[in-house]
Parts: structure tokens; C-alpha cells; sequence
């Protein structure tokens, strides 16, 4: 990364600007956040091209507006190809290949004129859209009255209005006495009675009835009717008349139908004791009296009908005609802004007085150096020399900046939202490619699973062409963005569940068995006649001469008397004899023995399938994956160690080399490192007896807790007391170099503690002395305590961060348990208690219960949860030994990331 200085000519800075986010790898540095006159802030109002970015926001507010009316009218949208109309004139088209090109054949004053013209678009289209609105809700009042008006004209029998007006008048004399003078409106007959007709929303009739009557406390008769398939009046509504009594009552219904959104359409209004009238009635049509007044009131409401339709068909005209022009060039314009906005911003970031140049530095790459300064020399329009690009100093640290691509930059996005990398720091994504979906699929090891991901993955590689040109939400586009992470974890996920011998719970019998079972095993548990064997699959041993079934529970007796009961050959009379019926059967005690190596050798891949049917299946895979778990803790740890070298190497931070990273090795390698050799070591050693075999565990606690101690297997006391617990040793010499290891360890801890505090000390003082003044801000105590914290963090971080990688084996049994439960319980046990004809119906909905869990539990659940922990054993357990992640990111001026990202936004 280099810094460059430009000095560019006033006449050609825009275009300048435009050619280098054109370029997409040059970063602008703010000169302006620091004045070099008075060293004061220069806020962002003070700066040269505010007035342009405000013309750029009003723009985007225009532009956001028609994309609301654009996404209201879909119809409107227009797809058109190369030829995109200009940014500034809809008419005629434009014409040019790439849109960028047009940047720099814009007419002047090219933004203003722009946004003077999306302004007027913009006012005309809300006048019109106004209008369109005041239309359609004039069409659906007239729609409504027009149906009111036909329900009232049925249903206007005279005779039945007044047998009601003489019921209402009945049960409210006492009302009308005390109201002293209440004028009812006149109906016919000499009934008095008011109406009210309108329409209101059917999930508001039962709550604005019971309103009705309790404010007129049940004095009133009200009837309903469904609108069902009316023309011009939209969404489920009902009509309803309401006659009552009194002014009262009227004033009190009409507020009721304001605040439950009905809209009273027609009626008969009764006036105050004074001749008033309510003024809400005013817009209300009067009920006709007879039926010619009512076909003349439906011929006037038709012709209203007809004009609004017209109305509206010719406002929707104009405004889809003119959305229809304006989407044409909607996105290049949206584009075109996004690009001039972006232009101003870096120009506010120059030094621009009132000479005739402007001052910028710039970051650039150093391998785009050369092409930058050709580019630029070669335009016209730029006017810029290959030895205007002039290399400059400061003591800022420069940004960071990765060429990655689809494959890579979702590791690097990884390890970018820890922290960003120093500038020049070992780079964790390049080691991350390989251990995210390695311990990702040692979590999620299985055959079948990681095949769905891998088969999820590939389809959308295959497909990443048109689901880029897709606008995808915010979740799937997450995932798409994560496809070839998802491929290498189902590659992986799927290399494992071979190891494990596990698919969707099952075992694969990809190689023979190299256990020989006997010829009377009952029920793949135990022997018909024998009691040696509780479930236990045991190997063939004594060669190849001797069968499993010679093998017996044997009471054998020592010299001292002393009585043990072995499995072992029948014939085997004490502990010491060698006489047996088996020939070449060595004693089960003894180190070279070979009775638990089956005699054909291991299988060629992975587990041996005869460990899926055994009882003691759960230990055994246990033992494995909780060992493999620390063994690739301690290795990705060890390589967290080996990569610190390498950034205090090219940093020259020589002290913490010797006094850091050598004193972190030993304390790892001499405590967790030697378990780890420990757990190879009794991998490759045979045991004759597995319980004889050193327990890691307990010697690993023994050699923190009791130094030198180890319990020992002792035959004779086995012998004589019945007491054979204890273990062998793993080599020659164990305690000894037990008792060394811890030594170092322990001594390892003051040299990371002391010297480098001490050493920072001695320089401060000589700093002090040379006269540098920022040397006595240096606060040792600071560094003191900081020290403190780092030896305590990483010796505890040793313990825990050890202890952490356990997650690896937890997950990966919890994924294989549930995976054959899930399949036992919705496959194996219903098909097994089927009778008859049931078989076909029981496996139908079992396997519908068995997709279902292994979907959504197995297949979404447990990879979002093993690959949060792949996650997190990455950014804690391995990048915090040698990754400090304070960087700055290279934020280049590039058109093609603003313009992507906005679409990202809008998507």
C-alpha cells in the first residue's frame, strides 16, 4: 500500500474523481478534518461542495418517491437493455454501452438539471396522483349511496314504517314528556321517525350495535344486510338502517358512526326543538318519499358513477403514461445519483482554495500504482501525468486491503467481523479456508447430512449467475453469499461421517468387519452357553488357532492363594502359567501381548462397523472423540503460537520472541502438548488388557496435582489383596520426565511475566534521556498490570481454551445420538410393531416424522449450531494468540460497491 499525492486542475477535478471510482482501487484520506492554518475541525457545512450533495439528497428523495409509486404500480415498470435513456432527458435514448461512459459526456450543470426536472416530474405526478385519489373515493361514496339507495327503495313499505314509529312511540312516551317538545320528523301516516342508512365494515357491526343500543338504551330498531359481489365497493361491508325517535338520539348515533368508520349515506333527519339541524347531516341525502323521487336520485347517482370512471380512467392514464417514461431511466438516474453523490463527498475530502489546483492523497496498492497513473495520463479529459502521482510520508498506518473473490471473501468476511487485520499481520482466512469446515465437519460428521448440504451448495454455485441478477432477502442472501463455505463444510461433514461410519444414524458396510463373531451369539448379545461376553464385541486372539468360544470365565489362583476370575483361556491355571490350549497365547498381563488386535489388522478406512452393534459402543466412540478433540485444539493452538513468530519477526519485536512466544511454547507443549503425545502414544501401543491401559485423564491430574505420583499396577497386590486397580506405565521412565515437564512449565511462567515489563522499563529511560518527551507519558505501571493480565489470561486460556475444544466431541455425539434415535423411533420401532396390512401406513407417516426432524432439527438446527461453535473456537481459542485485529479497512472510491450495495439495500 502506498500513499500518493495528487495535485489536480480545478477544470478537470469531477471528472478526475469519476475516473478513479471508475478504477475502484483508490482510497481519498480526509485532508480537510484538520486545517492546516488554525488546526481546527473544518465541519462538514464549511466544506466546498455541500451545495451538491444537497442537490444529490433531493434527488434521492424524488427518486424515492417514484419508486413508491413505481411499487404501487408494477404495471408501470418498464425492463429496458443497453439502450438506457439519459439520466437527464428521458427522450431520445442515450445510447451508450456503459453508463460510467456517460459521466463524462454530461451536458453542464448536469445534476441541477436533473433535479430540476425530477421536481417537476414529481409535483405533477402528486397533483395527479391527488386528483386520482379524490376520484376514487368520490366513485365509491356514489357506489355506495347508489346500493343504499336500491335497499332503501325495496325495502320503504310505508305500512311497516309506521306499525314501528307507532312501537318506538309506545316505548317512549315517558322519554318524549320529559324531552317537553321534542319535533320528530313527520312520516306518512301521522308517524313520526327518524332514518338512518349507511354502510360500515363488517368486523365493526357487532361491536357498533351493541354501541347503538346502549347509548339509546335499546329504543331504537335496527336492521342489517351483507354486501355481497357489489360493484364499487370493496372488502366485506354491511348496510344498516337505525330508526329512532328523537334529535337526541340522532346526534348520538351520528357520533357513533364517526368513530367506528361508517359512513351514513341517507336518511330522514330530525330537527332540534329549535328547528336546527345537526351538522354532520349536511353532505347526507335526503330519503325520496316516493318512488319517482328515488329513480330520479338513482339516475343522477348513475351519471356521477359515469363521470368518476371516466375521470379516473383518464387521470390513471396520464399518471401510468408518465410513471412508464420515468421508469425507462429510473435506475440509471438512480444509479447516476448514487455516482455524483459519492463524487462530491471524496471532493469535500481535497484541499480546494482558490488557485487553481486542488491537493488530494490517496491510498493506492502498489501493484495499481502504474495502472492508475496510465489510465488517468490516457484520458483526455483528465489531463494527469504518470509523475503527478508523487509518494508521500505520514505516520498513520495504512489500510488493509485483501484481493479476494466469491470463494474467498467469505473466509476473509469471517475473520474481518472480529476485527480487521493489521496492516502487514498474518491474515487468519488463508488457515481459516481449512479449519472452519474441518471442525465444522468434525461436529457434524455424517454421510447423509453433509450430503444435503453439499447438494444445497452446489445448486446454488450452479445457479449463482441468475440468482445474482435475483433480488433475494436479507436471510437467503446471506446463505447464497455463504455457498462455497457451505460446500467445503459438506465436503468435509461428508469425509467425516465416513471416518465415523455414520449415515442419517446408520452404519455403512463399506469394508468387512475385521471382529469375527461366535457361531452361537444370540441376538447380536451374548453367548448361548458361555458368560464371558455381556455384549462386548472381543477380537479373535490367540491367532488364528483358537476360537472365541475357548475363551471362558476362569478362576485362576496365585502362589500366595489368592483366587481371580479371568476371561481368558480355560485351561490357564495361575497368573504366571504359560499352559493353555491355545497355542502361542501370551499372558494378558504381559505389554507384548496381542489379544485385543484383531488378527487380519484394522479396517482400511474409519471405524470398524462391529462397533455399531456393540454395547459398549458409546464408550468406545466416546474415548475417541474426546481425545481427537484435544489433539486438534492443541494443534490449531500450536499453530496460533507459530504464526505470533511470524508478525514479531516482521514487526522486529525481537523481546517478544524471546521472551514471549518461546516461554508460551514451553508451557503448552510441556503440559497439553505432552498429552497429546501421551493419547498417540497409547493409540499405537496394543493392550492385552484395556484396563491396564494409562488413564490420560487421571495422569494428566496427577501431574498437575502430585508430581511423581502414578498409580501403578502392582500383580502381586492383585493377587494377594483382590485389588487390581492401577495402570502400566505408557514407556520406560514415565514419572521422571513427567516431573521435567511440569518443571518447565513452571518456570516458563516468570520468564513471559518479568522481563519484557523490565526491558520496556530500561528503554523508557534511555528514551528519557535522549530527550524524547512522549517517553514520559509512558505509565510502566500500566504496563505492569498489563503484563499481569496477559500471563494470567494465557495460562488460564491454556486450561480453558483446551477444555473448549471438548465442544468438538460433545457436538458430534450429540449429532450421532440424534440422528439414530430420530431414526429408530420414527422408522425401526414403528415398522417393528406393524401387523399386517399396517406396515404401508405406519411407514408413511414415520418417514414424513423422520423428514421432518431431520430437516428442520439435524439438518438446520444442528449446522447453525455446530457452525456457531466452529465460529467461535476461531475467533477465541485460536485468532486471540497471535491475531490483534485493530486494523483500518480499504475503502476504495468504487461505483460498482456503492451501486451494489444500494441494490443489496433495496432488495
Amino acid at each position: 500500500m502506498e500513499l500518493r499525492t495528487m495535485s489536480i486542475e480545478r477544470s478537470v477535478l469531477e471528472k478526475v474523481v469519476r475516473r478513479i471510482g471508475g478504477l475502484g482501487c483508490v482510497q481519498f484520506r480526509d485532508m480537510n478534518g484538520v486545517r492546516d492554518d488554525d488546526g481546527e475541525e473544518r465541519a462538514v457545512s464549511q466544506r466546498s461542495f455541500v451545495t451538491q450533495i444537497r442537490t444529490c439528497e433531493s434527488v434521492e428523495r424524488s427518486l424515492r418517491y417514484f419508486d413508491d409509486l413505481l411499487e404501487t404500480f408494477p404495471e408501470c415498470v418498464e425492463q429496458v437493455g443497453s439502450n438506457a435513456s439519459s439520466p437527464v432527458t428521458p427522450d431520445p435514448p442515450l445510447g451508450v454501452e456503459d453508463f460510467r461512459g456517460a459521466l463524462y459526456t454530461n451536458l453542464p450543470n448536469a445534476l441541477e438539471t436533473l433535479a430540476r426536472r425530477l421536481a417537476s416530474d414529481e409535483a405533477s405526478l402528486k397533483d395527479q396522483c391527488e386528483k386520482l385519489e379524490r376520484y376514487k373515493t368520490e366513485f365509491k361514496t356514489a357506489a355506495e349511496r347508489i346500493y343504499a339507495v336500491r335497499w332503501a327503495q325495496q325495502n320503504s313499505d310505508q305500512r311497516n314504517l309506521d306499525i314501528a314509529a307507532d312501537e318506538l312511540q309506545r316505548e317512549e312516551h315517558s322519554l318524549l314528556d320529559v324531552q317537553g317538545g321534542t319535533k320528530l320528523y313527520h312520516i306518512g301516516g301521522g308517524g313520526t321517525l327518524g332514518q338512518l342508512i349507511g354502510i360500515i365494515g363488517a368486523d365493526r357491526v357487532g361491536v357498533f350495535n351493541r354501541l347503538v343500543h346502549r347509548v339509546t338504551k335499546g329504543n331504537v330498531l335496527v336492521s342489517w344486510r351483507a354486501i355481497e359481489d357489489e360493484e364499487g365497493i370493496d372488502g366485506d361491508k354491511c348496510i344498516f338502517r337505525i330508526l329512532y325517535t328523537s334529535y337526541e338520539m340522532q346526534t348520538r348515533i351520528l357520533k357513533l358512526t364517526a368513530t367506528n368508520y361508517a359512513n351514513v349515506h341517507m336518511g330522514k333527519i330530525l330537527l332540534s326543538a329549535d328547528g336546527r339541524t345537526d351538522p354532520r347531516t349536511s353532505s347526507m341525502q335526503r330519503l325520496p318519499d316516493n318512488q319517482t323521487e328515488f329513480d330520479r336520485l338513482l339516475s343522477d347517482l348513475s351519471r356521477e358513477v359515469e363521470d368518476r370512471t371516466r375521470m379516473i380512467q383518464s387521470t390513471e392514464n396520464l399518471v401510468f403514461d408518465k410513471l412508464r417514461t420515468i421508469s425507462r431511466v429510473h435506475t440509471e438516474r438512480r444509479h447516476y445519483v448514487l455516482k455524483e453523490k459519492a463524487v462530491y463527498h471524496t471532493l469535500n475530502m481535497m484541499l480546494v482554495d482558490q488557485g487553481q489546483f486542488a491537493k488530494a492523497t490517496v491510498w493506492i496498492p502498489s501493484r495499481e500504482v502504474h495502472r492508475v497513473a496510465e489510465v488517468l495520463s490516457q484520458h483526455p479529459l483528465c489531463g494527469l501525468n504518470t509523475g503527478d502521482l508523487k509518494e508521500s510520508d505520514t505516520s498513520e498506518p495504512p489500510p488493509t486491503y485483501f484481493d479476494t473473490n466469491d470463494f474467498t471473501g467469505t473466509f476473509q468476511g469471517i475473520v474481518d467481523s472480529y476485527g480487521i487485520p493489521r496492516y502487514h499481520e498474518v491474515n487468519p482466512a488463508i488457515f481459516t479456508i481449512v479449519t472452519f469446515p474441518w471442525f465444522f465437519g468434525i461436529m457434524y460428521g455424517d454421510v447423509g447430512h453433509g450430503m444435503v448440504i453439499t447438494l444445497a451448495a452446489s445448486l446454488m454455485i450452479f445457479f449463482q449467475n441468475r440468482l445474482k441478477r435475483t433480488q433475494l432477502n436479507e436471510m437467503v442472501d446471506m446463505i447464497f453469499s455463504a455457498r462455497w463455505l457451505l460446500l467445503l463444510m459438506g465436503i468435509f461433514a461428508v469425509y467425516m461421517g465416513f471416518l465415523y461410519n455414520d449415515c442419517f444414524g446408520m452404519m455403512l458396510q463399506y469394508s468387512d468387519s475385521r471382529y469375527v463373531f461366535p457361531e452361537d451369539w444370540v441376538n447380536g448379545k451374548k453367548y448361548e452357553n458361555l458368560t464371558c461376553y455381556d455384549g462386548t464385541v472381543v477380537p479373535v486372539v490367540c491367532n488364528t488357532e483358537c476360537h472365541m468360544k475357548d475363551l471362558k470365565l476362569v478362576t485362576v489362583t496365585s502362589g500366595l492363594g489368592a483366587s481371580l476370575t479371568r476371561c481368558t483361556c480355560p485351561n490357564q491355571v495361575n497368573l504366571s502359567s504359560s499352559v493353555n490350549s491355545c497355542p502361542n497365547f501370551v499372558n494378558y498381563n504381559s505389554t507384548s501381548a496381542n489379544l485385543m488386535q484383531p488378527s487380519s489388522g484394522p479396517t482400511w478406512f474409519g471405524f470398524d462397523s462391529a462397533w455399531h452393534e456393540s454395547d459398549n459402543k458409546l464408550t468406545y466412540f466416546n474415548s475417541y472423540k474426546m481425545k481427537n478433540a484435544v489433539l486438534c485444539g492443541v494443534l490449531q493452538m500450536s499453530l496460533g503460537l507459530i504464526l505470533s513468530l511470524y508478525n514479531h519477526r516482521y514487526f522486529g519485536d525481537v523481546r517478544h520472541i524471546y521472551f514471549g512466544f518461546i516461554p508460551e511454547c514451553v508451557f503448552l507443549f510441556c503440559t497439553f502438548g505432552y498429552m497429546c503425545i501421551m493419547i498417540i502414544a497409547k493409540w499405537l501401543t496394543p493392550w492385552p488388557n484395556t484396563n491396564l491401559a494409562p488413564n490420560t485423564l487421571e495422569t494428566m491430574t496427577k501431574f498437575f496435582l502430585s508430581p511423581g505420583g502414578y498409580n501403578l499396577f502392582d500383580a502381586e497386590k492383585c493377587a494377594a489383596e483382590n485389588d487390581c486397580s492401577g495402570y502400566d506405565y505408557l514407556y520406560t521412565g514415565q514419572k521422571g520426565v513427567q516431573v521435567m515437564m511440569l518443571v518447565f512449565a513452571v518456570m516458563a511462567v516468570p520468564v513471559m511475566l518479568f522481563p519484557i515489563p523490565i526491558l520496556k522499563g530500561k528503554e523508557k529511560k534511555a528514551r528519557i534521556a535522549a530527550g524524547d518527551p512522549e517517553a514520559a507519558m509512558i505509565d510502566m505501571q500500566e504496563v505492569w498490570i498489563k503484563q499481569v493480565i496477559h500471563v494470567i489470561e494465557y495460562v488460564l486460556g491454556c486450561v480453558s481454551n483446551t477444555a473448549s475444544y471438548l465442544r468438538l466431541w460433545a457436538l458430534s455425539l450429540a449429532h450421532a445420538e440424534l440422528s439414530e434415535v430420530f431414526w429408530k423411533f420414527a422408522i425401526m420401532k414403528p415398522l417393528a410393531s406393524a401387523s399386517g396390512g399396517s406396515g404401508g401406513v405406519i411407514m408413511w407417516f414415520g418417514f414424513g416424522a423422520w423428514l421432518s426432524a431431520t430437516l428442520g432439527v439435524l439438518i438446520l438446527m444442528e449446522a447453525l449450531s455446530a457452525f456457531l461453535h466452529s465460529l467461535r473456537l476461531h475467533w477465541v481459542e485460536f485468532q486471540t494468540k497471535f491475531y490483534v485485529g485493530d486494523g483500518v479497512r480499504f475503502t476504495p472510491l468504487d461505483f460498482d460497491e456503492i451501486i451494489e450495495e444500494a441494490d443489496r439495500g433495496r432488495a
